[in-house]
């Protein structure tokens, strides 16, 4: 059965988590079998028949309980997060982790504007905002929390080979 899939926002510097630590915290939550990929807040799960804010809530009480950061969380299933990685038009660059998808806790109301003269590429559709950048992506303006300050939402950014193995887990 496939799983679904929690992105903790700002995970690193001084919010670092230990990932061991995260797995048996959330597990302790009711959270089940928990699987976490890199340091940077990719937890794989199962549901457990709860809905994506209660995954969300649940996942921010007890990193804030355990681990005194308050970390918005952006929850989706293994077919949304399929779905996006195929409609995200810059999927098949070659330089995958120079392609982004801002992963959003709700359509935003307003349309992206993007300033002219960057090289950064950016489609908003629906809960996702994809990146392209050309020139990499340390020195963009174009980070999560510009689009988050334009947009009016709240988001986190994974590269599209992060996406890949989070698929791949959940499946």
């Amino acid at each position: 059965m496939p799983k679904t899939v929690a992105l903790i926002r700002g995970v690193g510097g001084p919010t670092a988590l230990k990932m061991p630590e995260l797995r048996e915290v959330l597990a302790s939550a009711g959270l089940g079998d928990v699987v976490t990929l890199q340091v940077a807040g990719n937890v794989v799960l199962d549901d457990g028949g709860r809905s994506p804010d209660e995954i969300a809530g649940t996942i921010r009480d007890a990193v804030r309980t355990a681990f005194g950061h308050d970390l918005p969380v952006i929850v989706r299933s293994h077919s949304e997060l399929r779905e996006a990685h195929a409609r995200n038009p810059f999927a098949d660059a070659a330089e995958g982790r120079w392609v982004q998808t801002v992963f959003l806790d709700a359509a935003p109301t307003i349309a992206l504007e993007v300033p002219d003269g960057i090289p950064e590429d950016a489609v908003l559709e629906g809960r996702e905002v994809f990146v392209r950048y050309p020139e990499g992506i340390g020195g963009s303006k174009l980070q999560a929390g510009w689009f988050e300050k334009r947009l009016g939402v709240t988001g986190t950014a994974r590269n599209a080979n992060t996406i890949a193995k989070l698929i791949a887990l959940s499946a």
